[in-house]
């Protein structure tokens, strides 16, 4: 089974910057599985804490008010836009966090590097 984190609707709570790596807290990742293609064929949601690191990270917007949800954005890795990251993920090019959350803020980390890390047990949530 295939499963994917849905950066929309993802709840980030924490960001810390720790050696020059940009910590990214979700504690609620929107976890798509399907046995096709999670995000565009019929599946499961779940919800599970996750941690996104960025290597090198250079922060290029004010920090938002956090506990925050993500509206829309996307991680530019290597040239290739993702709104639904494939998991597992680990990948070494260069990457760009562009995030837009419900309030109207916005957050943008670039770097090099980037690894999605599961915390914890995973929620179902519901089927689609």
């Amino acid at each position: 089974m295939s499963s994917g984190l849905e950066l929309y609707d993802s709840r980030i709570d924490e960001l810390r910057i720790v050696d020059a790596d940009a910590r990214v807290h979700f504690s609620h990742a929107s976890i798509l599985k399907s046995k096709g293609a999670p995000g565009r064929d019929g599946g499961s949601g779940w919800s599970q804490e996750a941690l996104l690191v960025i290597g090198g990270a250079v922060v290029t917007a004010p920090l938002p008010i956090l506990p925050n949800t993500i509206a829309d954005g996307c991680l530019l890795v290597g040239g290739i836009k993702h709104a639904l990251l494939p998991l597992p993920f680990k990948r070494k090019a260069e990457v760009d966090l562009s995030l837009v959350f419900s309030d109207g803020t916005r957050l943008r980390i670039a770097g090099r590097g980037a690894v999605v890390e599961l915390l914890g047990k995973a929620t179902y949530l519901e089927d689609f």
